[in-house]
């Protein structure tokens, strides 16, 4: 039924390069005849779409295609890779698009907390924005269960956060941290420490040091951040914390 569904649809997909995505992608591609998919990656998207075919997940695909280069011509008769970032910059989403399917997210159950808001709530929101009136499928993992057994089925969570809040305090913290990390006593710690790593070195390499480790320092406490207020509601981590809210 999805197969058929499917047939002739134009579709737009983000996480293609992702563990689940690229399994998505390697199946629309091959085994369902949609008539166009557009992915939206990051960076350097023509390149990363190469490397994607070249790699592991695709090669039974390629196999029996007839090779690489045939699943390559496969892929430019179907697919655009189109460079865009959900947590900034324009979306592009074609008039002829029929239907999203959202797969991206962080890759870290621990990342900093303003940047897991950033990609997995608010990226999320503006995709679905920008999506239109078109069908969104959000796709997300077993993970954002958290620590509950059996099973679980896909309803809304009982307890509504309120996520807008939650994401506001998430970004404000950032700057925060960054305030914190200029004190002087800190400065004066990172400084201690670049000087006695890397010995006589001239005070422009002290310095380049001392702000990797000021750095350093303002990561870690945002993770910090992040997995604590993710534990007082009842979540393990910032994953399951961002791809369950709202």
């Amino acid at each position: 039924m999805i197969r058929e569904g499917l047939v002739s649809r134009r579709i737009l997909m983000t996480g293609a390069t992702g563990f689940l995505g690229t399994a998505l992608f390697e199946r629309l591609l091959t085994d369902v005849p949609v008539e166009r998919i557009d992915l939206l990656i990051r960076r350097d998207a023509p390149a990363r779409l190469r490397t994607m075919l070249s790699g592991s997940a695709f090669r039974p695909a390629a196999e029996r295609l007839g090779g690489v280069e045939a699943l390559r011509e496969l892929a430019a008769a179907k697919v655009r890779a189109l460079p865009a970032d959900l947590t900034q910059g324009p979306i592009p989403i074609d008039d002829d698009v029929d239907l999203v399917v959202h797969t991206a997210a962080t890759v870290s159950f621990d990342p900093p907390v303003d940047e897991a808001f950033e990609t997995n709530l608010l990226g999320t929101l503006r995709l679905y924005e920008a999506s239109g009136s078109r069908p969104f499928i959000h796709v997300s993992t077993a993970y954002v269960a958290g620590l509950t057994r059996g099973t679980q089925p896909e309803e809304l969570l009982e307890r509504r956060l309120r996520w807008r809040a939650e994401a506001d305090a998430a970004l404000r913290v950032r700057g925060e941290v960054e305030a914190d990390s200029r004190r002087p006593e800190l400065l004066g710690r990172f400084e201690a420490r670049a000087r006695s790593e890397i010995g006589r070195a001239g005070p422009q390499s002290v310095a380049k040091r001392s702000e990797q480790f000021r750095r350093s320092w303002e990561r870690d406490r945002l993770v910090e951040y992040g997995r604590a207020r993710a534990r007082s509601l009842g979540w393990p981590d910032v994953y399951t914390f961002t791809a369950t809210t709202p």
